[in-house]
């Protein structure tokens, strides 16, 4: 089913059909006062955005799209954004249901997702490679966005307390908050399976019984 599904939206601009729902749900709720939203978005709208991902990854041909597309999703995810700053940013904010406020974040949605398709499309024409660094870097992605926020808030409530410019509070944020988290990472998570189970990481792979004995042959004086 998936296989059809992606042939179908392999199809020249069909891929820009999984922006409707977003647009959809994103106008259905009203932003100002509601817990069900968080960094801008309700929930829901997270929720259909990575099933979509999904779809996309799950498709080598969508993807080849994806990436022919490239070209036009950047302007169009451009351009809907800054229109949709733009009506959201006409004095107050629209209320909801009004015409303004359905077009803003329904334009809004529709941007997002073309600037995603952007991204997708361009990292996988020019980012398609890999390095030792990247596997690492690439590993420890899901960890370090889960340890972020706890560690700059930590690092912050004391940071912010000193007698000392903003600007040099963030610079001193930043680079500790890092490497606070990268050697959680690595002396905490990224050696111990249980630690990667629960951060979403695979189990670190066991070097297998025959390994040993084909190095130990090797390295033996008649070999």
């Amino acid at each position: 089913m998936l296989s059809k599904l992606g042939d179908l939206l392999a199809l020249p601009g069909v891929v820009y059909v999984l922006a409707l729902p977003a647009m959809v749900l994103a106008v259905l709720f009203d932003y100002q006062g509601t817990e069900l939203a968080n960094a801008g978005w309700v929930y829901i709208v997270y929720l259909w955005l990575t099933l979509a991902g999904f779809l996309v990854v799950s498709s080598e041909r969508l993807q080849d799209s994806v990436q022919r597309l490239r070209w036009l999703s950047l302007p169009i995810g451009l351009i809907a954004v800054v229109v949709s700053i733009f009506l959201v940013g006409l004095g107050a904010l629209p209320a909801f249901g009004t015409w303004r406020y359905t077009l803003a974040w329904g334009i809004r949605a529709l941007g997002a997702w073309c600037c995603i398709l952007a991204i997708l499309g361009f990292g996988r024409k020019y980012l398609n490679y890999t390095t030792p660094f990247l596997k690492y870097a690439n590993e420890a992605v899901l960890p370090f966005y889960i340890l972020h926020q706890t560690v700059i808030m930590g690092v912050g409530y004391f940071v912010v307390q000193w007698a000392i410019p903003d600007l040099l509070k963030w610079l001193i944020v930043v680079p500790v908050s890092f490497a606070i988290i990268m050697v959680l990472y690595e002396f905490l998570v990224r050696r111990y399976n249980v630690m990667r189970f629960l951060f979403g990481m695979k189990p670190r792979p066991k070097a297998s019984a025959a390994q040993p004995r084909a190095a130990a042959a090797a390295g033996s004086p008649g070999s």
